[in-house]
């Protein structure tokens, strides 16, 4: 885990300040690029040569030397929810009931023509009514509901193809890091895609933006390259929301010391029109780590004037449990930037936020490390589990009556070498306080659960995905989840999507990195879920799944 010392961090650089008000800057480049078909039609996809793709890797604060500068005073909300003791499921509750949709091989080990570039694979995707995309670390394929690739052979490309147009200059053009998002507007019906980018010695980083011209995931992309100077925005992830597009980064100068959770807001309007110079709007905290932007789900939007919710807990600086879950709002003002605001929503100062207590029993994964503590079945090798955050996505679904936020992290909820899934339905978010509404561990047996994805289908359902390993099994991938009217706080019997081949060996511990679950919006019933496994013991060599479920009351 990254060491840093945090006072000294606080003095180093006024750069690297902590300041009130926000930080904006234009685009770098921008540009428009050709249909990605035509692009792929006469590309030759070349691999990186093996190795840990991420440069320094593992990416996070080490709470050890973060409390060193960070006390729990500095951190006290304006306002609070009561604190929230999780329900621990122990036992099988019914079988899920779910029928199981697509289940196809998609972009890893064993696609022709596919080099494994680096690891862990990242693994992500979004849906359209007609098609997926899927980004692997620095590759991406588009694919029809049965899984048949779309592309011209073979039927992928490398990450930054979408960004040539912006030239030889351009760091999104020369360069293809992955760190991969991507997500379908459903309200515009266009395409985001995104991926960090930066040069050998970190000087220069960025973060490259497209957005599609039309709903066809292969035409043309409207593109954007945002550069951090010599800080690397690390872990992007992205909400779709009405006002913005917001992706959220955790910041390392140079590519090495911390330098603050980072929430960005883009003017999603001027991006969709495809206009040359949009601004970003960021604020940078030094006391906060990976943030999560809320990310629209159905069609109903939020009511008039709600800001996205951005959340982060504080467990990388304080020393042990009791923690927090903050909910932060942001409200971008593309018209006055000056007049952006991040806080609580109720007149408190600039990082201020809506706190959510966790009981004294909740840690990070693996004992409270929160990095490499799952087993696997014939190797001493352990699998990191990022239990320092919570997972993309952090779903919102507005369904008239109440709306919704919807999470999940890999949690110990007592002080035992473990990973289980965690997951929260906090109802009215941006009520004064929100409600927890359901707050529970899935914990039905011995087998570390974690890397997870969750989110709701149109009537409440819930699908989480996840993978799952043990000293006596490979690391598998298991879906699980919920009827609107069952018991609270009950998921139900597990479902394996796909058995592990062989277990992760000789040092890597890297797994995952992230994986997603989306609703398809053509019946905003079908979940969808990616994530990956490998078929035979050894290293860079990952295969990813896409497989897809309903429930049969939603129809």
């Amino acid at each position: 885990m990254r060491k840093l010392l945090l006072t000294s961090l606080l003095c180093s650089s006024a750069a690297l300040a902590q300041v009130s008000g926000p930080l904006v800057s234009p685009p770098a480049f921008s540009g428009m690029s050709e249909p990605l078909e035509h692009i792929a039609l006469r590309a030759r996809t070349s691999a990186f040569a093996v190795r840990e793709f991420r440069p320094s890797r593992n990416h996070d604060v080490d709470k050890a030397q973060t409390v060193a500068g960070m006390g729990r005073a500095m951190l006290a909300p304006l306002v609070a929810t009561p604190v929230s003791a999780p329900y621990m499921q122990t036992a099988t509750y019914q079988p899920l009931g779910a029928t199981m949709g697509a289940n196809f091989e998609a972009l890893g080990l064993g696609t022709p023509g596919f080099g494994i570039s680096g690891a862990p694979p990242d693994t992500t995707l979004a849906v359209s009514p007609t098609q997926i995309v899927q980004w692997v670390n620095s590759q991406f394929a588009v694919y029809n509901k049965a899984g048949v690739p779309q592309l011209p052979a073979p039927g992928f490309l490398n990450g930054n193809t979408i960004w040539a147009a912006l030239g030889a200059s351009s760091l999104c053009a020369t360069t293809n890091r992955g760190d991969p998002i991507v997500q379908y507007d459903r309200m515009a019906q266009r395409w985001v895609l995104t991926q960090f980018a930066f040069n050998a010695s970190f000087t220069q980083n960025s973060q490259c933006i497209a957005v599609s011209q039309t709903s066809n995931a292969m035409g043309a992309y409207h593109l954007y390259e945002y550069s951090f100077g010599a800080q690397l925005p690390d872990y992007g992830k992205i909400g779709v929301w009405p006002d913005a597009y917001y992706i959220t980064y955790n910041m390392f100068t140079n590519g090495a010391s911390f330098a603050g959770g980072r929430a960005c807001a883009y003017d999603r309007a001027k991006m969709l029109a495809g206009v040359p110079a949009p601004s970003q709007i960021c604020f940078n905290s030094l006391s906060r780590f990976s943030f999560l932007p809320s990310d629209l789900d159905g069609p109903n939007l939020p009511p008039a004037g709600t800001p996205n919710i951005h959340i982060s807990w504080d467990w990388a600086f304080l020393t042990t449990a009791p923690y927090t879950m903050q909910l932060t709002k942001f409200v971008p003002d593309f018209a006055n930037p000056a007049a952006s605001t991040f806080s609580d929503g109720f007149g408190g100062a600039p990082f201020s936020f809506v706190a959510v207590p966790m009981d004294a029993g909740t840690f990070a994964a693996c004992n409270d490390n929160g990095n490499a503590c799952v087993p696997q079945l014939g190797t001493t090798q352990k699998l990191d589990t990022l239990g320092s955050r919570q997972m993309y996505r952090l779903v919102y679904r507005n369904f008239g009556t109440y709306d919704a936020l919807l999470v999940t992290q890999a949690v110990d909820t007592v002080a035992a070498n473990t990973a289980n899934l965690r997951w929260w339905e906090i109802r009215n978010p941006a009520a004064n306080p929100p409600v927890v509404y359901q707050n529970s561990t899935f914990a039905p047996n011995g087998d570390a659960r974690w890397m997870s994805s969750a989110a709701f289908d149109k009537l409440g359902n819930i699908g989480v995905g996840y993978s799952v390993s043990s000293a006596t099994m490979n690391p598998g991938i298991m879906v699980t989840g919920r009827r609107r009217a069952d018991p609270k706080n009950l998921l139900r019997a597990e479902v394996l999507v796909q058995a592990g081949g062989g277990s992760q060996t000789t040092g890597l511990s890297r797994w995952g990195d992230y994986s997603t679950m989306q609703i398809d919006p053509a019946d905003e019933c079908t979940f969808w879920y990616t994530t990956q496994y490998i078929g035979a013991n050894g290293t860079f060599n990952w295969r990813t799944k896409i497989a897809s479920f309903k429930f049969p009351n939603c129809l």
